[in-house]
């Protein structure tokens, strides 16, 4: 019966996608094949991964092919199939199919940066288009990408153009009669079965929920936990997350409970308010009227200076400052993306997962910038390259910056890629306009963010043999280059007045992953450097992050202020454990143990850092997982009302 080649047709295309998205998820599987580093019984764990996998596959797969399925076999029923609509069934499963492979590829190279699936907020980098596609199109180890989309959908073009010729030959229409009754008995049935088939593959599962992201979870090995989900269906869940639909967090703790446990662990005075963390500043003795200078360094993860090539050290600047300075061993970022990083260490606000702390319309905060600037301080900003990208111009302008530098400010000729100059003609520059600054007598606050250390990697000529790859190499340039601007600005007569704050943005994953959180995109370094630090060296072991930065460095200054920040001054107060978040993970550590929430499969995770072990010990400690659990959901969930209902305290006028 021809009717019958409408479903063969359908069914030979649907699993065509089924076979396709398994070859991306082993690509993405040998691309990260560090990631598999000292785990045992690798293969029946891949195995495992991609056995369910094919659940995922199948459910996308399902949803691209239930439009097609319900138009071509009731047109069937009555007896039309025109060739105009094979022909657009035949468009719409090459758009689709091409969207879905193009997640999956682009997926690999991010999950290797993020060691997570992609999520929405990728999305936002596409507004900055030509600094985006810059930034792709000159890496050259995406050109590999580009080339497997190319060949994917060629392959699948010609699958479908096969299919076509097969099932559907040119000038072979319906027979123009009625069903007759043993083609009814078989026909109508047959249709029913199939379009329940594909409900029930779109819903992934016969159980009473349909299929979530927890189903893949089999192992004590996140890595291969990920593996079995496809891309697509983590993509399209923090859509619909991004929407407003997440409640993970909010329904952990109701809001007064988190305010009351925020209050308590902040010292915030009663009289400030039940949903408020303000609380007053008052030191004794005078000012310290002293310039401010933090330099945020991009991918800088606190490994980052234990690294060595043929004996030696890739940063012995850093190393050699940190000998000379204040040092926090235990420093963490807020969030994994500069925005986060550039708004946790100068306002004090903690990042919530995917959503960017810079937004188009900008929030407002007090921060170190404004209460400096009410000061009578100048506040500059210095980045390399375009200051609209992350959103950076409007927010910054809107919080305290005086002026912003960017690539708009620097030589053409100085300019190397869409990332703008590289990380010694920054600090050349933004050394040459503080000393500018100097003779106005006044103090400043100057803020610098690198970027070198940022992919597509531009190595200089003399360092590129300073290291085993060009990631190596170029955390060679951006030590050398901090060198030199220290080194010359210690010739300058503010030097001597000058607290220097150097800080990673985020970390960078490297290697394997024990956890299911990577904690090596947020354990950074934290340096504080000044000649009027008379007890240096000295070295902090307990607990402290990004966003204690800003009443950190106003202790140092020791002037009065409204701390309406999360942060605390970690001169002067100590934390229990440090939290922090990824784009779907909330973590927070202490000296033994370490603390995930994974939004993806609402599941607690306690692991024993002492003998780092991936097994979950939730269940053995439940106190201690508890504590750690309560103190991070209260600071996030306090955090995520303040920012949304725009309860931030304007930044202060210049005096």
């Amino acid at each position: 019966m021809k009717r019958l080649n409408t479903f063969y047709y359908l069914f030979s295309v649907h699993l065509s996608g089924v076979v396709f998205f398994p070859v991306f998820r082993l690509i993405l599987y040998f691309y990260n094949y560090e990631q598999t580093a000292g785990i045992e019984n690798k293969t029946a764990l891949l195995l495992q991964a991609l056995w369910k996998g094919l659940q995922f596959d199948n459910l996308i797969a399902s949803y691209i092919t239930c439009v097609p399925l319900l138009v071509l076999s009731i047109l069937a029923l009555f007896d039309r199939r025109p060739q105009w609509i094979i022909k657009v069934c035949n468009s719409f499963f090459m758009i689709a199919y091409s969207v879905a492979f193009m997640v999956c590829i682009v997926d690999i190279p991010y999950f290797s940066a993020f060691s997570a699936h992609i999520q929405t907020d990728a999305l936002g980098w596409l507004q900055f288009g030509s600094e985006t596609t810059g930034m792709i199109f000159q890496e050259l180890r995406n050109y590999p990408f580009f080339a497997l989309f190319l060949l994917a959908v060629f392959a699948f073009y010609r699958l479908l153009a096969f299919f076509s010729a097969r099932f559907f030959p040119r000038g072979q229409s319906l027979d123009n009669t009625r069903l007759r009754g043993n083609d009814r008995r078989l026909y109508i049935p047959l249709t029913v079965l199939l379009w329940a088939v594909c409900f029930l593959g779109m819903r992934g599962s016969l159980q009473r929920y349909p299929l979530r992201v927890g189903f893949a979870y089999f192992s004590n090995h996140s890595f291969y936990n990920q593996l079995g989900v496809n891309p697509n269906f983590s993509f399209l869940k923090s859509v619909g997350d991004a929407s407003g639909k997440r409640k993970n967090i909010k329904g952990l703790m109701p809001l007064d409970e988190a305010f009351s446990r925020v209050r308590e662990a902040l010292n915030v005075p009663t009289e400030t308010g039940n949903r408020s963390v303000n609380r007053p500043v008052q030191p004794t003795g005078e000012a310290v009227h002293a310039n401010v200078v933090v330099i945020l360094l991009e991918s800088m993860a606190a490994d980052c200076l234990q690294a060595e090539y043929q004996g030696r050290k890739l940063t012995p600047f850093l190393n050699d400052l940190i000998a000379r300075s204040y040092y926090f061993e235990h420093f963490y970022s807020a969030g994994i993306h500069t925005n986060n990083g550039i708004v946790s260490t100068l306002y004090g606000f903690p990042a919530l997962f995917d959503r960017p702390s810079m937004e188009s319309s900008p929030a407002h905060y007090t921060g170190l910038p404004g209460v400096l600037r009410a000061a009578g301080y100048r506040t500059f900003f210095f980045v390399t390259s375009n200051p609209q990208y992350d959103h950076m111009n409007s927010f910054l302008y809107a919080n305290g910056f005086d002026r912003i530098y960017s690539q708009y400010d620097y030589p053409k000729e100085k300019v190397v890629n869409n990332f703008g100059v590289q990380d010694d003609y920054l600090l050349e520059y933004g050394l040459n306009r503080l000393n500018e600054a100097a003779q106005e007598e006044k103090p400043f606050l100057a803020a610098f963010l690198t970027v070198s250390k940022h992919t597509p990697f531009i190595v200089p000529e003399r360092f590129k043999n300073v290291g085993a790859d060009e990631e190596e190499c170029i955390l060679a340039f951006t030590d050398s280059s901090l060198k030199d601007f220290m080194d010359a600005a210690a010739k300058q007569d503010w030097f001597r007045n000058t607290f220097f704050i150097f800080l990673g943005d985020h970390g960078r994953i490297k290697g394997r992953q024990e956890y299911d959180m990577a904690l090596d995109y947020n354990h950074i370094p934290c340096i504080i450097y000044s000649p009027l630090l008379k007890d240096a060296p000295r070295r902090f072991p307990k607990f402290g992050g990004q966003i204690d930065i800003f009443p950190t460095v106003m202790g140092l200054l020791n002037r009065p202020y409204v701390n309406n920040s999360f942060g605390i001054d970690l001169l002067r107060e100590t934390r229990p454990c440090m939290f922090f978040v990824s784009n779907n993970r909330l973590g927070c550590i202490d000296d033994n143990y370490f603390y995930v929430r994974n939004l993806d499969v609402d599941a607690d995770i306690l692991y024993d850092l002492r003998n780092r072990h991936p097994e979950n010990v939730m269940d053995a400690q439940p106190d201690t997982g508890g504590k750690l659990k309560d103190y991070a959901v209260s600071m996030i969930v306090a955090a995520d009302y303040l920012m949304k209902e725009n309860k931030k305290t304007k930044a202060p006028r210049r005096k």
